[in-house]
Order: C-alpha cells, then structure tokens, then sequence
C-alpha cells in the first residue's frame, strides 16, 4: 500500500538554528542559511517516507508568508509544496491523508529547556484549550485529527518531541538539538546542543521511514470534542486590549482573555 502524507513545516526546530533574530526573521543575516537547512530537513524527511511507502508527500511551510522557511528551488522532487497561506494553519490538509509528520518543530511558549519555545508569535505567554496548555503542535495535529488524520512522526528540539510524546505516546520523533538552559528563554538566544546538519538528515530520514510503519496501526487520530473554553494570555495588556475587540471575548484579568466556541478551536491570538 502506498500512503499519502502531510508534512507541516516549521524552522525553529531545525537544527543549527539558535537564533530568532538573525535566523528565523526575513531581513535576519542568517535567514537564507536556515531556509536551506530547513529545505534539507523536509527533503531527508520526504525520502524517509518514500522508502516507507509513500506515493503522495505534500508540505506546508508554516512559517509566514513568502518567502517562508523553505526554499523552494531545493526542495525534493517527489514533494509538493502547499505556498501562499501564511500563519493559517495547514491548508489542504483533508480526510485523503493517511497520516501527519510535523518536521522542524519547536516547543510551546514557556517551556523550560527548550529551543525558542513559543505559542503562535512572540507577544503570547500561553494558550489553553479546556484548560490544556497547547502550542503549535498541539493545533497541528488537533486539525489532522478532526479529519481522522493521525500524528505520527515529528522532528526539532528535545523539549518539543517531548511536547508531542504527551499527546501521542506511539509517534515517531527524531530530537536534532537541545535546550540547556534550565529556564524557559522563549525566542531569545540561549545555550542548545545541536547534531551536526548532515547527522541531523540521517536521524530524520531513518525515524520517518519508520514513522511510516505505525500508519494503520497503533496511532490514534488526536481529538478533543467541543465544546472548547479558549484562553490565552498576552505578554502586554495591551493585547488583550486588541483581542477584546472580537466578539464574545471575556476578560480574566489584565493579559488574559478568553472565549467559548462549540466550533473549531482557532485560539485568540
């Protein structure tokens, strides 16, 4: 059986990547290195998932708008590139895929060793949902399981494939660098240990063709049923300020709001 895949891209998990300034921003001196980096990743990634069985590889450059955290000219043949939908969410992503892989993946914001852990942007210090603190992993594979998809394959930091060990005790995650610092830094720089680019792209191939064996098996869509209780606090009141302005949004104190929805849980962010 060949199986169709959806990959969400991201480039703060990518390793060698340490630095949000000058890495992971367009006008950063770095930027360009970090896309191809990145482009490599997806491409070890992508022929992991062929030697697994794969006909169909489709990824989403999660990371804004053009020009993205992906360099197109590089990327893989036998991969299509979903382009144009910024920061909202995993277009296409629908019931025809057999399976989800998040490669490049960073942590939620506050998380203590982590690699420019971080909830959606910068001015957020956490989100919930029903309580439950949730970051872009979490949203990611929420969105394949509404669709029946499971989540079975991730790569970034140690901190974010644990993020992602809790939501889905059988994935696949391949860990390409590590937090040292003890604190949570968020997207400032500090101290990580990263596998060299080259080693990096092996463990990720090797751990996603294996990802590919738990399709149909042991992993479970992730799912959490309505009704939702949404909350997020801001680093500044004055952006709880700005969320008030949608409708329906109640205030919890100065930095937090939050929000009942019986629909789909997009957070206020």
């Amino acid at each position: 059986m060949r199986l169709k895949i959806y990959v969400v891209c991201d480039l703060e998990g990518v390793a060698g990547v340490i630095d949000h300034r000058q890495q992971c921003r367009f006008d950063g001196k770095y930027f360009e290195q970090a896309r191809r980096l990145a482009t490599l990743e997806l491409n070890a990634l992508v022929e992991g998932v062929l030697e697994g069985g794969a006909r169909e590889i489709v990824a989403w450059d999660g990371h804004g708008n053009f020009p993205g955290g992906l360099d197109v000219e590089l990327l893989h043949s036998e991969c299509r590139l979903e382009m144009g939908s910024g920061d909202g969410g995993p277009q296409g992503l629908d019931e025809s895929f057999d399976a989800l892989f998040q490669c490049g993946l960073h942590a939620m914001a506050g998380t203590k060793k982590a690699v420019m852990a971080h909830s959606f942007w910068g001015g957020i210090v956490g989100c919930w949902v029903n309580e439950i603190p949730v970051g872009e992993i979490w949203m990611n594979a929420y969105v394949a399981g509404s669709k029946g998809v499971p989540f079975v394959f991730l790569s970034g930091d140690r901190a974010a494939a644990e993020e992602a060990e809790k939501l889905v005790p059988e994935i696949e995650v391949a860990v390409v660098k590590e937090g040292l610092s003890s604190e949570s830094a968020g997207l400032s720089v500090a101290p990580a240990i990263s596998l060299a680019p080259e080693k990096a792209r092996a463990v990720i191939r090797e751990t996603a063709r294996r990802a590919m064996g738990k399709i149909g098996s042991s992993v479970e869509p992730h799912r959490i049923e309505p009704p939702y209780t949404l909350r997020t606090q801001f680093t500044e009141a004055k952006l709880a300020d700005n969320a008030m302005s949608n409708p329906d949004v109640r205030r919890i104190d100065e930095t937090t709001v939050e929000i009942e929805r019986n629909d789909f849980p997009w957070l206020i962010a």
